[in-house]
């Protein structure tokens, strides 16, 4: 099972935690894989850039992630709205079809 599937099982507030979580784990890696990316390559390293430049990857990847999650919740949030909306619409309809 994914972590996003393990998320989503485990609820809306802790999935939007994860999201912030891993936008913000995500964003220190970046900026750590371009400063060893930068490091790497001012001192002529070819090793510490590419692992810099991986570091920076995974950093990303670990980001866009949080963002998808952070995307999933708010299409749920609107979804429930939504759904309440036609609910209490019908309850309202129901209502006035009984005083008529």
């Amino acid at each position: 099972m994914s972590n996003i599937d393990s998320d989503a099982r485990r609820g809306g507030s802790d999935m939007r935690s994860s999201a912030s979580s891993d936008k913000a784990h995500g964003r220190a890696k970046e900026l750590v894989g371009k400063v060893k990316a930068k490091v790497g390559k001012v001192i002529g390293d070819k090793e510490l850039q590419a692992r810099g430049e991986a570091q920076r990857f995974d950093g990303k990847v670990e980001r866009l992630k949080g963002e998808v999650k952070e995307k999933i919740e708010d299409a749920k949030d609107l979804v429930k709205s939504g759904a309440q909306a036609v609910k209490d619409k019908v309850a309202d309809l129901r209502d006035r079809d009984r005083h008529h």
